[in-house]
C-alpha cells in the first residue's frame, strides 16, 4: 500500500514538473518570438493611438503614453478639447479628470499607484518574468477567438495574478487577464492583441481591445511606438494648482 502511494505521489510530482517545463518552454519562445534581449536595451517607450469606446460611439478620442522603465508613466487622453491625464511616478502619482470637473491634479491612493506601477514594466510581465519573482502555472489550452491558446497563470505574489493566452502559431499573446486588488475590491481586467507589427526588431500589438469593469469596453489603435524617446522628466512631476 504505501509503495503504491509513493508511486502516485511520484506520478504527480511529474506531472507537475511537466507542466512547470511546459508554461516555461511556452513562454520562452513566446519572449523569442517578440525580440527576445533585445528588451534589454529599452529604457523607454512612446505610443500614440486613437481610442474607439464603446459609451462614445463615434467620438475621436486622442491618447498618448509615455513609459520609463519601472519608474514612470504618463497618459494623456484628449477628448473635445480637454485631456484627462494620469501619472505615476516612483511610488506616487496623480490624475486630474476634466469630464468630472476635476481640473486640478489630485494624488493617487496607493492601491491605484500600485496597480498602474505594473505599467511602467516596459517588457510586459513575461519578458524577465524569473527576475521579477514571478512564477508559471501551465493551465491547458483554451478557445480565444477560434484560437485554441495556450493558457499560463501567472502569480505574481500578494493578491495579483495575470491569465496569460498564447497563439501555439505564432508564440504572441493574445489575450490577457489581470487580476488585482484595487480599493479593497477585486477587478478583473480582460485585454485582447492583434495586429501584431515589428518596431525595432521588437513586437507590439498595434490593435488592443480592452474590457474593463470601470471603464467599459474599448479598443486601442496604435498609430505610432518610439523606442527609448527623448523625455523631460518634468513632465511626471505634478503641477501645483
Amino acid at each position: 500500500m504505501k509503495k503504491t502511494l509513493s508511486f502516485a505521489a511520484f506520478l504527480l510530482f511529474l506531472s507537475g514538473f511537466a507542466q512547470a517545463q511546459s508554461a516555461e518552454e511556452i513562454v520562452g519562445k513566446h519572449i523569442a518570438a517578440i525580440g527576445g534581449d533585445k528588451w534589454a536595451l529599452v529604457e523607454g517607450v512612446k505610443s500614440e493611438a486613437k481610442i474607439s469606446a464603446d459609451g462614445a460611439p463615434g467620438m475621436s478620442i486622442s491618447m498618448t503614453m509615455v513609459t520609463i522603465r519601472n519608474k514612470s508613466i504618463r497618459m494623456d487622453v484628449s477628448v473635445m478639447g480637454m485631456t484627462q491625464t494620469t501619472v505615476v511616478n516612483g511610488d506616487a502619482g496623480w490624475a486630474n479628470n476634466p469630464f468630472m470637473g476635476k481640473m486640478d491634479p489630485e494624488p493617487l491612493t496607493s492601491d491605484q499607484v500600485k496597480a498602474m506601477s505594473d505599467m511602467t514594466d516596459v517588457d510586459g510581465t513575461l519578458v524577465g518574468y524569473k527576475e521579477k519573482g514571478y512564477t508559471l502555472e501551465y493551465m491547458g489550452k483554451e478557445d480565444v477567438d477560434g484560437t485554441e491558446a495556450h493558457k499560463i497563470k501567472i502569480n505574481k505574489g500578494g493578491k495579483r495574478s495575470e491569465y496569460t493566452f498564447i497563439d501555439p502559431a505564432s508564440f504572441y499573446e493574445i489575450k490577457n487577464i489581470r487580476v488585482e486588488e484595487v480599493d479593497g475590491q477585486e477587478v478583473e481586467t480582460a485585454t485582447v492583441y492583434s495586429n501584431f507589427k515589428t518596431q525595432d526588431g521588437l513586437v507590439f500589438p498595434f490593435t488592443i481591445q480592452q474590457n474593463d469593469p470601470m471603464m467599459g469596453g474599448s479598443t486601442v489603435t496604435v498609430t505610432s511606438v518610439t523606442i527609448n524617446p527623448l523625455v523631460d522628466q518634468k513632465t511626471f512631476v505634478m503641477p501645483g494648482k
